[in-house]
């Protein structure tokens, strides 16, 4: 499980000072969300409360499900042309919104760059993380690596959420299979669930 701390005090600043010039939003769950405004401009999104997906546009890949607080400019933030990413919202979620274009401007003028770039690091350390669990490796270690991840949530967001439906979207494992490593861990009371629900995860084998 991705033991990194996220940098909250370098976040608190980024959103004192971005805030008060962001337009608002209370969005419901299952929304699809864009990083590009009305006007066609690249914005950045800041999660005060809920929990979201993120997609990759271009090959349709279930990056991970996220938890606020988080500050999220995938499109144009610094360098032009990046992936393209896409936001669906799986739980109630509010916060602030603005164009990347006055966000890059308010942390020109108030010297924020060192909390934007601890914030920027730990995103990178972040998809490091999942590439490392999740490119090239079995598919018992992607399977391990989702249930890790899912024991980090809260119990209320995991009460939500299907074990078997959430790791085929992550990995596009077929449904059998996880099914299949689901019951043996069960089995094994590695994990326990309820209802096709994630209840706890205790110490799973490195190996399968």
């Amino acid at each position: 499980m991705l033991d990194l701390v996220k940098p909250l005090h370098h976040l608190d600043a980024l959103a004192r000072h971005l805030g008060p010039a962001g337009t608002p939003f209370d969005i419901d769950a299952h929304c699809e969300l864009s990083f590009f405004n009305e006007q066609g401009e690249p914005q950045c999104w800041f999660f005060k409360d809920g929990s979201l997906n993120v997609w990759r546009e271009q090959n349709h890949i279930h990056v991970d499900l996220m938890t606020a607080p988080l500050y999220l400019s995938f499109s144009d933030a610094v360098i032009p042309e990046p992936l393209r990413y896409t936001l669906m919202t799986e739980t109630p979620c509010r916060g602030f919104r603005m164009p990347v274009r006055r966000a890059i401007e308010i942390i020109e003028h108030r010297q924020l760059w060192k909390s934007f770039c601890h914030w920027q690091t730990w995103l990178m350390r972040w998809f490091e993380w999942r590439d490392a669990h999740f490119i090239g490796t079995t598919t018992y270690s992607q399977i391990r690596a989702t249930l890790l991840t899912m024991a980090g949530w809260s119990p209320e967001l995991r009460a939500q959420i299907g074990v078997i439906h959430h790791i085929q979207n992550h990995t596009h494992i077929s449904r059998s299979v996880i099914a299949e490593v689901l019951a043996e861990l069960r089995k094994g009371k590695y994990i326990e669930m309820q209802k096709g629900k994630l209840v706890a995860v205790n110490k799973l084998p490195l190996n399968y």
